[in-house]
């Protein structure tokens, strides 16, 4: 008959030791992490940007009406928007319809319009009624390593996204 061995498993030394590793681990790679679910959160609030402003045009087109915008709710882009029909000569069916709404945004995001409009309204033909404009979309802790991106407009009315190469805000996505 064999014996069994008195130790089975880990002493709490070696427990301890490999708890310590993790520890000192964790924190070295906590700061990138926070920077990587950040950048995360601001290109996912870009796609809805955009996806809502392509709706908003697509939908312009299709009703064949000049009356279609987006809107920033309470006159804040912060607050989150709406795509909205609004009805002028039964375009939209009789009453204002809402196609779509953009959630708030988080408070650790700083979502504005570079020229201070709230209104984004498209024309039949797909062209922008209002002027060109840029969504910018901002860390608010100002940190260089998490770029800001912009959700621009051009009079075509077709949006596109950037992302600012030279790290200094003021100039927009460059």
């Amino acid at each position: 008959m064999t014996s069994r061995p008195d130790t089975l498993g880990f002493s709490i030394i070696e427990l301890m030791i490999v708890v310590a590793i993790v520890g000192v681990l964790s924190v070295i790679a906590l700061p990138s992490m926070r920077d990587t679910v950040v950048s995360s959160r601001m290109k996912s609030l870009s796609l809805d940007l955009y996806s809502s402003l392509a709706l908003a045009r697509s939908e312009a087109i299709k009703r064949n009406t000049g009356s279609v915008s987006m809107i920033a709710t309470g006159g804040n882009w912060q607050n989150g928007w709406s795509v909205t029909c609004v009805d002028s000569g039964g375009s939209c069916g009789g009453s204002n319809v809402v196609l779509t709404v953009g959630d708030a945004v988080d408070s650790s995001i700083s979502l504005s319009e570079a020229n201070g409009i709230t209104t984004i309204t498209f024309n039949r033909d797909g062209r922008l009624a209002t002027a060109a404009t840029s969504l910018r979309i901002i860390y608010t802790a100002n940190n260089a390593q998490v770029p800001m991106r912009c959700v621009e407009l051009s009079v075509s009315g077709r949006p596109k996204t950037l992302v600012d190469t030279n790290a200094t805000d003021s100039n927009g996505c460059n």
